[in-house]
Protein backbone atom coordinates (compact mmCIF):
# COMPACT_ATOMS: atom_id res chain seq x y z
CA UNK A 1 0.00 0.00 0.00
CA UNK A 2 1.05 3.65 -0.45
CA UNK A 3 2.97 4.78 2.62
CA UNK A 4 1.32 7.41 4.81
CA UNK A 5 3.69 10.33 5.36
CA UNK A 6 2.13 12.43 8.16
CA UNK A 7 -0.93 12.81 10.37
CA UNK A 8 -2.45 15.67 8.36
CA UNK A 9 -2.35 13.66 5.15
CA UNK A 10 -3.55 10.50 6.87
CA UNK A 11 -6.56 12.28 8.32
CA UNK A 12 -7.41 13.73 4.92
CA UNK A 13 -7.13 10.33 3.20
CA UNK A 14 -9.33 8.74 5.86
CA UNK A 15 -11.95 11.46 5.33
CA UNK A 16 -11.97 10.73 1.59
CA UNK A 17 -12.37 7.01 2.23
CA UNK A 18 -15.34 7.64 4.52
CA UNK A 19 -16.99 9.90 1.94
CA UNK A 20 -16.51 7.29 -0.79
CA UNK A 21 -17.90 4.53 1.44
CA UNK A 22 -21.10 6.55 1.96
CA UNK A 23 -21.50 7.29 -1.77
CA UNK A 24 -23.57 5.22 -4.18
CA UNK A 25 -22.27 6.81 -7.38
CA UNK A 26 -20.92 4.19 -9.79
CA UNK A 27 -17.61 6.05 -10.13
CA UNK A 28 -17.18 6.87 -6.44
CA UNK A 29 -14.09 4.67 -6.05
CA UNK A 30 -12.37 6.30 -9.04
CA UNK A 31 -13.25 9.78 -7.78
CA UNK A 32 -11.82 8.79 -4.40
CA UNK A 33 -8.56 7.64 -6.02
CA UNK A 34 -8.29 10.96 -7.85
CA UNK A 35 -8.81 12.93 -4.64
CA UNK A 36 -6.35 10.77 -2.71
CA UNK A 37 -3.66 11.20 -5.35
CA UNK A 38 -4.27 14.93 -5.55
CA UNK A 39 -4.12 15.38 -1.78
CA UNK A 40 -0.69 13.79 -1.72
CA UNK A 41 0.49 16.49 -4.09
CA UNK A 42 -1.32 19.23 -2.18
CA UNK A 43 0.20 18.07 1.10
CA UNK A 44 3.71 17.95 -0.34
CA UNK A 45 3.39 21.46 -1.77
CA UNK A 46 1.69 23.24 1.11
CA UNK A 47 2.35 21.40 4.38
CA UNK A 48 5.05 23.91 5.37
CA UNK A 49 3.31 27.04 4.07
CA UNK A 50 3.10 28.49 7.57
CA UNK A 51 -0.66 28.96 8.02
CA UNK A 52 -2.37 28.21 11.34
CA UNK A 53 -6.03 27.28 11.00
CA UNK A 54 -8.56 29.28 13.02
CA UNK A 55 -11.81 28.00 11.52
CA UNK A 56 -12.84 25.38 8.95
CA UNK A 57 -16.17 25.82 7.12
CA UNK A 58 -17.35 28.53 9.46
CA UNK A 59 -20.94 29.70 9.04
CA UNK A 60 -21.15 33.50 9.28
CA UNK A 61 -24.33 35.59 9.18
CA UNK A 62 -25.05 39.33 9.24
CA UNK A 63 -27.72 41.91 8.53
CA UNK A 64 -28.10 43.18 4.99
CA UNK A 65 -27.21 46.88 5.19
CA UNK A 66 -27.40 49.67 2.64
CA UNK A 67 -23.90 51.24 2.85
CA UNK A 68 -25.17 54.61 1.59
CA UNK A 69 -28.00 55.07 4.10
CA UNK A 70 -26.96 52.57 6.84
CA UNK A 71 -30.48 51.20 6.59
CA UNK A 72 -30.93 47.57 7.65
CA UNK A 73 -33.14 45.43 5.43
CA UNK A 74 -36.47 44.47 6.97
CA UNK A 75 -36.56 41.36 4.78
CA UNK A 76 -33.15 39.89 4.06
CA UNK A 77 -30.04 38.90 5.95
CA UNK A 78 -26.80 37.56 4.45
CA UNK A 79 -24.85 34.39 5.16
CA UNK A 80 -21.99 32.27 3.92
CA UNK A 81 -19.83 29.32 4.90
CA UNK A 82 -16.17 30.33 4.74
CA UNK A 83 -13.87 27.47 3.77
CA UNK A 84 -10.84 28.47 5.84
CA UNK A 85 -10.00 31.32 8.19
CA UNK A 86 -6.31 31.13 9.02
CA UNK A 87 -3.49 33.27 10.25
CA UNK A 88 0.16 33.67 9.34
CA UNK A 89 1.96 35.69 11.95
CA UNK A 90 -0.39 38.54 12.85
CA UNK A 91 -2.24 38.52 9.53
CA UNK A 92 -5.73 37.01 9.36
CA UNK A 93 -6.63 35.35 6.05
CA UNK A 94 -9.74 33.97 4.35
CA UNK A 95 -8.83 31.07 2.07
CA UNK A 96 -11.42 29.87 -0.43
CA UNK A 97 -11.06 26.52 -2.21
CA UNK A 98 -11.80 26.21 -5.91
CA UNK A 99 -11.73 23.27 -8.34
CA UNK A 100 -11.62 23.77 -12.10
CA UNK A 101 -10.84 22.04 -15.37
CA UNK A 102 -9.33 25.22 -16.83
CA UNK A 103 -5.70 26.26 -17.08
CA UNK A 104 -4.41 27.82 -13.85
CA UNK A 105 -0.66 27.70 -14.46
CA UNK A 106 -0.69 30.81 -16.66
CA UNK A 107 -1.22 33.93 -14.50
CA UNK A 108 -2.91 35.63 -17.46
CA UNK A 109 -5.29 32.75 -18.18
CA UNK A 110 -9.01 33.65 -18.53
CA UNK A 111 -9.72 31.73 -15.32
CA UNK A 112 -7.78 34.25 -13.24
CA UNK A 113 -9.22 37.22 -15.10
CA UNK A 114 -12.72 36.11 -14.19
CA UNK A 115 -11.79 35.63 -10.54
CA UNK A 116 -10.71 39.27 -10.36
CA UNK A 117 -14.40 40.24 -10.31
CA UNK A 118 -15.75 37.09 -8.60
CA UNK A 119 -18.00 38.13 -5.72
CA UNK A 120 -17.52 35.14 -3.43
CA UNK A 121 -14.49 36.35 -1.48
CA UNK A 122 -15.98 39.83 -1.32
CA UNK A 123 -19.08 38.26 0.21
CA UNK A 124 -17.00 36.45 2.81
CA UNK A 125 -14.82 39.45 3.60
CA UNK A 126 -17.90 41.64 4.04
CA UNK A 127 -19.48 39.08 6.38
CA UNK A 128 -16.33 39.02 8.50
CA UNK A 129 -16.18 42.84 8.54
CA UNK A 130 -19.82 43.14 9.62
CA UNK A 131 -19.03 40.75 12.49
CA UNK A 132 -16.10 42.87 13.66
CA UNK A 133 -13.48 40.45 12.33
CA UNK A 134 -11.93 42.30 9.43
CA UNK A 135 -9.37 40.15 7.60
CA UNK A 136 -6.01 41.21 6.24
CA UNK A 137 -5.74 38.90 3.22
CA UNK A 138 -7.93 36.92 0.84
CA UNK A 139 -6.56 33.92 -1.04
CA UNK A 140 -7.86 31.69 -3.82
CA UNK A 141 -6.71 28.10 -3.24
CA UNK A 142 -7.27 26.48 -6.64
CA UNK A 143 -6.89 22.87 -7.75
CA UNK A 144 -7.09 21.79 -11.38
CA UNK A 145 -8.86 18.49 -11.88
CA UNK A 146 -6.74 15.60 -13.16
CA UNK A 147 -6.44 15.25 -16.90
CA UNK A 148 -5.22 11.65 -16.66
CA UNK A 149 -7.26 8.48 -16.12
CA UNK A 150 -6.38 4.83 -15.43
CA UNK A 151 -4.48 3.63 -18.48
CA UNK A 152 -3.83 0.35 -20.28
CA UNK A 153 -0.49 -1.27 -19.56
CA UNK A 154 1.67 -3.41 -21.82
CA UNK A 155 2.47 -6.97 -20.84
CA UNK A 156 6.07 -5.94 -20.14
CA UNK A 157 4.94 -3.06 -17.90
CA UNK A 158 2.68 -5.36 -15.91
CA UNK A 159 5.46 -7.91 -15.54
CA UNK A 160 7.85 -5.24 -14.30
CA UNK A 161 5.40 -4.14 -11.60
CA UNK A 162 4.79 -7.72 -10.49
CA UNK A 163 8.53 -8.36 -10.37
CA UNK A 164 9.48 -5.21 -8.43
CA UNK A 165 6.19 -4.99 -6.48
CA UNK A 166 6.42 -1.24 -7.03
CA UNK A 167 4.81 1.34 -9.28
CA UNK A 168 6.24 4.88 -9.37
CA UNK A 169 8.38 3.86 -6.39
CA UNK A 170 5.32 2.92 -4.33
CA UNK A 171 4.92 -0.61 -3.04
CA UNK A 172 1.78 -2.20 -4.39
CA UNK A 173 -0.65 -4.36 -2.44
CA UNK A 174 -1.10 -8.09 -3.00
CA UNK A 175 -4.54 -7.34 -4.45
CA UNK A 176 -3.05 -5.11 -7.15
CA UNK A 177 -0.33 -7.62 -8.03
CA UNK A 178 -2.93 -10.37 -8.39
CA UNK A 179 -5.18 -8.14 -10.48
CA UNK A 180 -2.35 -7.48 -12.94
CA UNK A 181 -2.29 -11.16 -13.80
CA UNK A 182 -5.68 -10.81 -15.51
CA UNK A 183 -6.30 -7.08 -16.03
CA UNK A 184 -4.49 -4.93 -18.58
CA UNK A 185 -5.37 -1.63 -16.96
CA UNK A 186 -4.01 0.15 -13.92
CA UNK A 187 -5.79 -0.63 -10.69
CA UNK A 188 -7.06 2.36 -8.71
CA UNK A 189 -4.10 1.94 -6.36
CA UNK A 190 -1.72 2.19 -9.31
CA UNK A 191 -3.57 5.13 -10.80
CA UNK A 192 -3.41 6.95 -7.46
CA UNK A 193 0.35 6.39 -7.30
CA UNK A 194 0.87 7.72 -10.85
CA UNK A 195 -1.35 10.74 -10.26
CA UNK A 196 0.41 11.49 -6.97
CA UNK A 197 3.76 11.37 -8.77
CA UNK A 198 2.48 13.67 -11.53
CA UNK A 199 1.14 16.36 -9.20
CA UNK A 200 3.96 16.02 -6.67
CA UNK A 201 7.06 15.66 -8.84
CA UNK A 202 6.23 16.33 -12.49
CA UNK A 203 3.65 19.13 -12.65
CA UNK A 204 2.66 20.53 -9.24
CA UNK A 205 2.09 24.04 -10.64
CA UNK A 206 -0.20 22.60 -13.33
CA UNK A 207 -2.47 21.24 -10.59
CA UNK A 208 -2.19 23.74 -7.74
CA UNK A 209 -2.10 27.51 -7.44
CA UNK A 210 -2.67 29.95 -4.63
CA UNK A 211 -3.27 33.58 -5.51
CA UNK A 212 -3.97 36.61 -3.31
CA UNK A 213 -7.19 38.48 -4.01
CA UNK A 214 -6.80 42.25 -3.52
CA UNK A 215 -9.90 43.85 -2.02
CA UNK A 216 -9.71 47.45 -0.78
CA UNK A 217 -12.23 48.82 1.69
CA UNK A 218 -13.91 50.86 -1.04
CA UNK A 219 -14.31 47.69 -3.14
CA UNK A 220 -16.04 45.90 -0.26
CA UNK A 221 -18.33 48.90 0.20
CA UNK A 222 -19.09 48.78 -3.51
CA UNK A 223 -19.91 45.08 -3.20
CA UNK A 224 -22.14 45.84 -0.19
CA UNK A 225 -24.04 48.30 -2.39
CA UNK A 226 -24.41 45.71 -5.14
CA UNK A 227 -25.62 43.18 -2.59
CA UNK A 228 -28.26 45.61 -1.36
CA UNK A 229 -29.36 46.23 -4.95
CA UNK A 230 -29.62 42.47 -5.58
CA UNK A 231 -31.81 42.17 -2.50
CA UNK A 232 -34.10 44.90 -3.84
CA UNK A 233 -34.28 43.17 -7.23
CA UNK A 234 -35.15 39.84 -5.61
CA UNK A 235 -37.81 41.55 -3.47
CA UNK A 236 -39.31 43.29 -6.51
CA UNK A 237 -39.38 40.01 -8.43
CA UNK A 238 -40.97 38.26 -5.46
CA UNK A 239 -43.66 40.93 -5.17
CA UNK A 240 -44.39 41.04 -8.91
CA UNK A 241 -44.35 37.26 -9.40
CA UNK A 242 -42.55 37.75 -12.72
CA UNK A 243 -39.83 35.09 -12.63
CA UNK A 244 -38.46 35.48 -16.15
CA UNK A 245 -36.76 32.48 -17.76
CA UNK A 246 -33.29 32.72 -19.32
CA UNK A 247 -33.13 30.20 -22.15
CA UNK A 248 -29.38 30.80 -22.43
CA UNK A 249 -28.89 29.10 -19.05
CA UNK A 250 -30.78 25.89 -19.84
CA UNK A 251 -27.66 24.01 -20.97
CA UNK A 252 -24.94 25.65 -18.90
CA UNK A 253 -22.01 23.55 -17.65
CA UNK A 254 -22.53 20.96 -20.38
CA UNK A 255 -25.81 19.48 -19.13
CA UNK A 256 -29.47 20.37 -18.91
CA UNK A 257 -30.74 22.44 -15.99
CA UNK A 258 -32.61 20.18 -13.58
CA UNK A 259 -35.67 22.42 -13.96
CA UNK A 260 -35.77 22.24 -17.76
CA UNK A 261 -38.74 19.87 -17.71
CA UNK A 262 -40.76 22.30 -15.61
CA UNK A 263 -39.85 25.34 -17.69
CA UNK A 264 -40.62 23.54 -20.96
CA UNK A 265 -44.01 22.29 -19.77
CA UNK A 266 -43.18 18.58 -19.59
CA UNK A 267 -43.33 18.53 -15.80
CA UNK A 268 -44.89 20.42 -12.89
CA UNK A 269 -43.40 21.49 -9.55
CA UNK A 270 -46.13 19.56 -7.71
CA UNK A 271 -45.55 16.26 -9.53
CA UNK A 272 -44.29 13.21 -7.67
CA UNK A 273 -40.75 13.88 -8.95
CA UNK A 274 -40.28 16.87 -6.65
CA UNK A 275 -40.35 17.65 -2.95
CA UNK A 276 -40.14 20.79 -0.85
CA UNK A 277 -36.91 21.44 1.02
CA UNK A 278 -37.15 22.32 4.68
CA UNK A 279 -34.26 24.75 4.23
CA UNK A 280 -33.41 26.18 0.80
CA UNK A 281 -29.67 26.61 1.46
CA UNK A 282 -28.64 22.97 1.56
CA UNK A 283 -25.01 23.88 2.21
CA UNK A 284 -25.79 25.87 5.39
CA UNK A 285 -27.18 25.01 8.82
CA UNK A 286 -29.68 27.82 9.25
CA UNK A 287 -32.76 28.23 11.40
CA UNK A 288 -36.02 28.44 9.48
CA UNK A 289 -36.51 27.88 5.76
CA UNK A 290 -33.75 30.29 4.66
CA UNK A 291 -35.90 32.01 2.04
CA UNK A 292 -34.96 35.45 3.35
CA UNK A 293 -31.21 34.74 3.47
CA UNK A 294 -28.91 35.92 0.69
CA UNK A 295 -25.76 33.93 -0.12
CA UNK A 296 -23.26 34.29 -2.93
CA UNK A 297 -24.67 31.14 -4.56
CA UNK A 298 -28.18 32.54 -4.42
CA UNK A 299 -27.13 35.86 -5.96
CA UNK A 300 -25.38 34.04 -8.81
CA UNK A 301 -28.45 31.89 -9.38
CA UNK A 302 -30.68 34.97 -9.53
CA UNK A 303 -28.32 36.63 -12.01
CA UNK A 304 -28.30 33.48 -14.15
CA UNK A 305 -32.03 32.78 -14.34
CA UNK A 306 -34.85 34.26 -12.28
CA UNK A 307 -37.02 31.19 -12.87
CA UNK A 308 -34.32 28.87 -11.55
CA UNK A 309 -33.90 31.18 -8.56
CA UNK A 310 -37.63 31.05 -7.88
CA UNK A 311 -37.80 27.26 -8.02
CA UNK A 312 -34.64 26.84 -5.92
CA UNK A 313 -34.90 29.57 -3.30
CA UNK A 314 -38.49 30.84 -3.28
CA UNK A 315 -40.54 27.71 -3.96
CA UNK A 316 -37.68 25.60 -2.58
CA UNK A 317 -38.11 22.32 -4.46
CA UNK A 318 -35.65 19.53 -5.26
CA UNK A 319 -35.85 16.31 -7.25
CA UNK A 320 -36.60 13.27 -5.13
CA UNK A 321 -34.37 10.95 -7.18
CA UNK A 322 -31.64 13.45 -8.08
CA UNK A 323 -28.15 12.00 -8.40
CA UNK A 324 -25.16 14.23 -7.87
CA UNK A 325 -23.21 14.86 -11.06
CA UNK A 326 -19.72 13.40 -11.16
CA UNK A 327 -18.06 16.82 -11.38
CA UNK A 328 -19.94 18.07 -8.32
CA UNK A 329 -19.27 14.83 -6.47
CA UNK A 330 -15.55 15.22 -7.11
CA UNK A 331 -15.67 18.70 -5.59
CA UNK A 332 -17.61 17.45 -2.58
CA UNK A 333 -15.23 14.58 -1.81
CA UNK A 334 -12.19 16.80 -2.42
CA UNK A 335 -13.53 19.30 0.11
CA UNK A 336 -14.07 16.56 2.70
CA UNK A 337 -10.41 15.59 2.47
CA UNK A 338 -9.13 19.15 2.25
CA UNK A 339 -11.09 20.32 5.28
CA UNK A 340 -9.73 17.47 7.38
CA UNK A 341 -6.21 18.34 6.22
CA UNK A 342 -6.63 21.95 7.32
CA UNK A 343 -8.03 20.93 10.74
CA UNK A 344 -4.68 19.35 11.57
CA UNK A 345 -3.03 22.79 11.50
CA UNK A 346 -5.40 24.33 14.03
CA UNK A 347 -3.81 27.20 15.94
Amino acid sequence: MIAQTNKALQGALDAIDLAVADCRHENAALIGAKCRGMLRGYDRLYRNAGYETLHVERLVTADLINPETQRTSRTFSIAGKIDIIAQMGNRRTIIDHKTTSEDISDPNAPYWRQLVIEGQVSHYALLAWLNGEKVDDLVWDVMRKPGISPKKLSKADRAAVVSSRKYFDVEMSTETLEALQVDERETLEMYEARLAHDCTTERPQWYFQRRPVPRMDNELLEYAGELWDHGQEILNTRNSGRNVRNSGACMMYGSACKFLGICSGYDQPDSDKWQRKQQVHSELELAGDGKDVLTNSRIRCFQTCKKKHYLTYELGIERIDEEEREALLFGTIWHFGLNEWWRFFHA
